[in-house]
Formats: structure tokens, sequence, C-alpha cells
């Protein structure tokens, strides 16, 4: 059995952050929204909720001082920091799975920077918009075709005065192109737009996003089986993660590098980082990555013939992923609960799950799903001993 595909799908939503520390936000209460997104999303959307409805904007009698970001009036708020508070909330938006309302948002950041001619803020709110249709929506073709209009944009548009900010844009629509070339399959030219982002990465000094960049890199590698260097990728990634305390990205590792061990078989150390990554991602409450690392563990127990822990895991991770209303997901977990019932010979309850995921693969159109339950349907027959209607259904699969 080939449990890949189920996981690797999972990487994107731990891979994207980008978030180099040369933006700095002038308003205390959106440096507090900014700290709170990877591990609190809701509480940033709140913040800059609040932000937004509670204060009025302000119109500056200069015009040049439109890009000034200090406030020191707590009733106002300028329109450079209407436009990060609204980034920001774009951004919790996405990490809660609500793309449509991140999409709206980050459009109306993008509209904003446009009529206070702040470039910068345009472009990167463009990159965000792109980075919502792949991560959110799947849609890797649309994300490819903003990007590559944004790189026509941005060398046709007035100059952006600062140098840094100019190599953060490049850089960070670099790493998002290579991540989905990479995730299409298209391996080499990921490699080159890596390699190509290093180059702008350099001038940083940055260690969250040195860390950011060497995990990505090792998922890369991991996607397209290059083990030997994505271990050492991810090891390096997770050993600078530790040295600079950075706990979410410490996390990310451990998922990444269970990940690994468990496409090796080195099932002992799998559990290990993938236990240690599920423990985070159950204290912050990051709902559907700790549904993907409890699907690992789960798989990692069925492949070591450990039923009854594998039941329990991919109950526990049907669960989170209830709350998040996904039937594609919910449907691979009641099939893989059926096939785990199916080793442990109940076949009632392997009939009742195959049924749940069918249903629910024709609910969401999803025909991949309803093959693979035809095929489980197909084994069950089998081991009942029903031969004819095991050859309709796997026919019919």
């Amino acid at each position: 059995m080939n449990f890949r595909g189920l996981f690797l799908s999972g990487l994107v939503l731990l891979t994207t952050s980008f978030d180099l520390q040369a933006k700095i936000y002038s308003s205390p209460i959106l440096t507090e929204a900014h700290n709170l997104l990877v591990n609190q999303p809701e509480r940033t959307l709140t913040i800059t909720q609040s932000y937004l409805e509670q204060r009025r904007l302000s119109q500056p009698q200069d015009p040049s001082r439109v890009h000034l970001s200090g406030e020191t009036d707590h009733s106002t708020r300028t329109p450079l920091n209407t436009i990060n508070a609204l980034q920001l909330q774009a951004q919790a938006l996405s990490l809660l799975q609500r793309p449509e309302q991140a999409i709206s948002v980050i459009k109306k950041a993008e509209k904003k920077a446009l009529d206070n001619k702040l470039m910068f803020n345009v472009f990167e709110s463009r990159i965000l918009l792109a980075k919502f249709y792949w991560v959110n929506l799947s849609n890797s073709a649309t994300a490819l075709k903003m990007l590559n209009t944004l790189s026509t944009d941005m060398k046709h548009a007035q100059p952006i005065k600062v140098t840094r900010q100019l190599q953060e844009l490049k850089y960070q629509s670099l790493m998002l192109r290579a991540l989905i070339e990479s995730s299409i399959g298209k391996d080499e030219a990921a490699e080159k737009l890596f390699i190509k982002a290093k180059g702008y990465l350099v001038a940083f000094d940055d260690k969250d996003e040195i860390i950011n960049y060497q995990l990505t890199l090792g998922q890369h590698y991991l996607r397209h089986d290059h083990y030997d260097m994505a271990l050492d990728r991810l090891l390096s990634g997770y050993w600078l993660a530790v040295e600079n305390d950075d706990q979410p990205q410490i996390a990310r590792a451990n998922y990444e590098l269970a990940q690994l061990f468990e496409e090796r078989h080195v099932f002992d150390k799998a559990l290990e980082h993938a236990t240690q990554a599920g423990e985070f991602f159950e204290r912050y409450k990051r709902t559907q990555q700790l549904a993907r690392t409890l699907t690992l563990i789960a798989s990692i127990y069925e492949q070591q013939g450990r039923y009854n822990l594998a039941l329990v895991h991919y109950f526990n991770a049907l669960d989170q992923e209830n709350q998040l209303k996904h039937d594609v997901r919910s449907a691979n977990l009641r099939l893989n609960i059926a096939r785990v019932y199916l080793h442990l010979y109940n076949y009632p309850k392997t009939e009742q799950y195959i049924v749940q995921a069918r249903n629910l693969a024709l609910q969401s159109g999803n025909e991949n799903i309803v093959a693979e339950s035809q095929i489980l349907q197909g084994q069950l027959e089998l081991e009942k001993g029903e031969l004819d209607d095991a050859i309709t259904s796997l026919q019919a699969a």
C-alpha cells in the first residue's frame, strides 16, 4: 500500500511563510497580530478586525506622508498600517481555511496600496493572492499566471526606492514559484528557482527565513525522492530552528522528517518525529496540521501491523477533519479505517466505512476515491469468498 499521496499535499500548509523579519510594524497592535499569526490565527483575525473597526483612516495633509507608518494618535490608522492590517487578516483567514474571505480581503489591501501609490505593498499583496490560490484552492495554474504577470508588472512599474524591498519581493515570488513548480512535478525548474532565490536570501541575514529555506528545499527533495539531500536539508533546518528556539519551525521540521523516515521504513524515528510535531499542533489547536500528523502516525502503525493503534489514530484524525468539513480527506480516512478493519477481519465495519467513503466521494465528485472504494470492496468480497461480486466490484473500479 502506498501511503505517500495522503501526506505530501499536507506539506503545503507548513512551507509558505516567506515572512522576512525586515518587515517591521510601527504599531504594537499589528506587531502582536503578526507574532500570533502562525500559532493563533484566530487571535490575529480578532486583533486586526478590532484595529480596522475602532480606528478611522487618517488623511494626511501632505501626500508624501502617506508612506509614514507611525501612529501617535490611537484613534486613527495610517494608510500603510491599514494595508498591513488587511494583509495580516487575509493570511489569518487563509490559515483558518476561509479562502474566499482571504481573497476578498487581500484584494482590498491591494486596492488601498494602489490608491496610495505604495507599490511594494501592491506587489506584496499580489504574491499573497497567488499564494492563497495555490495553498487554499490548489489552483497552481492561476497562481503561476499571477506570478508571471507580477514579474512583468514589477519590471515596468515605477521603481521601488528601497533596494532591499525589491529584493524581498523577488525572493518571495521566486520561492512561491519554486514551490508550485515542485508540486506539479517540474523538478529541474523548481531547483533552478530555489538556487536563484538563495542569491537574494544571503543578503538578508535573517535566521527565520534561512530555516524556512532549508526546510522548503528539504521538502522539495523529499517530494522528488532525493532522500539523502532531503535529510541533509531537513536536519539542517531542524537544528537551526532548535538553536533559534523557533517552535513552529521545529514542529514543521519534525513533521517533514517523520514523512521522510516513514517513506524509508525507519518507523521508530518516524514515530518519534511525528509525535513531537503532533504535540505542538495539538497544543496550539492547529486542526488541519494535527489531522495530517495523526494520519501519518496511524499509517505507520498500520504498516507495522499494529492495527488497534492505527485505528485509534485514524479515528482521532477523522474527528479533526470532521471539524474542518473537508469531504475528500474525510473520505480518504474512512477508506483507511475500512482497510484496517479488513486486516482485523471485521467485515461489517469494513463494509460500513467503505460505503461512507464512497458516499462522501460521490458528493464531492472525487472519482479516484470512488474507484479506490470499489477496489477495497472487491478485496472484502474476495476475503468473504464472494468471487462473482468481487469480480464485478473490481471491474467497476
